[in-house]
C-alpha cells in the first residue's frame, strides 16, 4: 500500500498507564523494597518512579507526549479494562475515541530496563506501527 492510499493516522486521546502494583503506601514500599534489592517489582514503575517518587526525567517525557497520562494500579483498574488487561500487566494503553488499544505489553515494557529515553521510543514506534498519533 502506497503512502497515498494509507488511512489518516488516528489521534490518542490519552494513555493509560496500569502497574504491575497495588496502589497506597504498603504497595509503594513493596515495590520500592524490590527495587532496593533488584529483584524486580513492576517495570513501568521502575520507569516513571524512583525511591523518593515519580522521576524529573519522567515529569519532563510526559510533557513532551503532548496527550494525558492515566495512571492505575493493579488493584484500581476500571471494569471497562479488567478483561483486556486480565494477565498482560503492568501494560499501556492508547485511548483512541470509545476503543482503547493496547500499545506496550508487560514485555516491551521490561526491555526498557527502567529508562524514561527506551520508554518515550518504544511509545513512539509502537504508535506509528498501529497508525497512531501521539
Amino acid at each position: 500500500m502506497s503512502e497515498e492510499q494509507m488511512p489518516p493516522k488516528r489521534n490518542v486521546e490519552a494513555l493509560i498507564f496500569i502497574y504491575d502494583a497495588n496502589s497506597g503506601t504498603i504497595g509503594a514500599f513493596l515495590d520500592s523494597t524490590k527495587k532496593l534489592l533488584m529483584v524486580g517489582g513492576c517495570p513501568l514503575c521502575q520507569i516513571t518512579h524512583g525511591l523518593l517518587g515519580e522521576k524529573a526525567e519522567w515529569k519532563e517525557c510526559q510533557q513532551e507526549i503532548g496527550v494525558p497520562v492515566h495512571y492505575y494500579h493493579k488493584n484500581e483498574i476500571p471494569p471497562s479494562l479488567q478483561e483486556m488487561v486480565a494477565g498482560r500487566l503492568p501494560c499501556i494503553l492508547a485511548q483512541v475515541g470509545k476503543h482503547p488499544i493496547m500499545l506496550l505489553e508487560p514485555e516491551v515494557l521490561k526491555r526498557c530496563r527502567g529508562k524514561v529515553e527506551d520508554l518515550k521510543g518504544r511509545l513512539n514506534y509502537y504508535a506509528a506501527a498501529n497508525n497512531l498519533q501521539l
